[in-house]
């Protein structure tokens, strides 16, 4: 009876770059990562926006350094809003307030010539500046009595002349107390047809009055 054939055993070898095995799941994990990182690039659809660095008041020239970068996701939102790659338009003023962090809009961005409202300066009861900050929204008083006119022993009444006028500058205190008793100078931002208006009641006797209104009366543009 013949022996039966022996079979002779297989010998492990090791793989090598060549195996095609090898090549072939190499590219599967590199198009599984490339596949990917597109993946996740297309969902993260945020745009470098500029928001305000510090508290922007109109009339106030501004430039790139007033402005902070955030990456935010604005949806169909985004174009009214200026992006860091907008340019500004030359020598650019702000034509409302903004807070620190706040999206700069695009419309609140202006050239000089287009702008709708214009710097004052006036005399203001100091007992009206010590809760007022750079940027505070206020009502501005004036005397109901006609320029000119002789004065008298009765007090003077005030009426409110302009809404939602915006603080861009206050006096310096001096020792603790901020100016004196004839009015001390403030700027304050107005409508541009209403800067005739109030020039014609600063007088030094009668010092407008500028009262704070609400926070929410604070947020609206001018």
């Amino acid at each position: 009876m013949s022996a039966l054939p022996t079979r002779t055993a297989r010998r492990l070898v090791k793989p090598s770059w060549k195996d095609a095995r090898l090549i072939v799941g190499v590219l599967l994990v590199l198009l599984a990562v490339v596949i990917g990182s597109a993946a996740f690039s297309a969902a993260d659809d945020r745009v470098g926006m500029w928001a305000a660095k510090h508290t922007l008041t109109p009339g106030h020239a501004v430039t790139e350094e007033d402005f902070v970068r955030v990456d935010v996701q604005l949806g169909d939102s985004a174009p009214d809003y200026l992006r860091v790659d907008d340019r500004l338009p030359n020598g650019a003023i702000m034509d409302r307030l903004l807070e620190p962090g706040e999206l700069v809009p695009e419309a609140a961005v202006v050239d000089p010539t287009d702008r709708r409202v214009r710097e004052v300066p006036v005399r203001v009861d100091p007992i009206y500046l010590s809760n007022l900050a750079v940027g505070s929204r206020v009502t501005v008083y004036v005397p109901e009595a006609a320029k000119g006119e002789s004065a008298s022993d009765e007090p003077v009444t005030y009426a409110p002349l302009v809404e939602r006028a915006t603080v861009s500058s206050l006096p310096e205190s001096s020792r603790g107390v901020l100016g004196a008793g004839a009015g001390s100078a403030a700027v304050i931002v107005v409508p541009e047809g209403r800067v005739a208006d109030i020039l014609s009641y600063d007088q030094k006797d009668t010092p407008v009055k500028l009262v704070l209104e609400s926070s929410s009366e604070r947020r609206d543009d001018t």
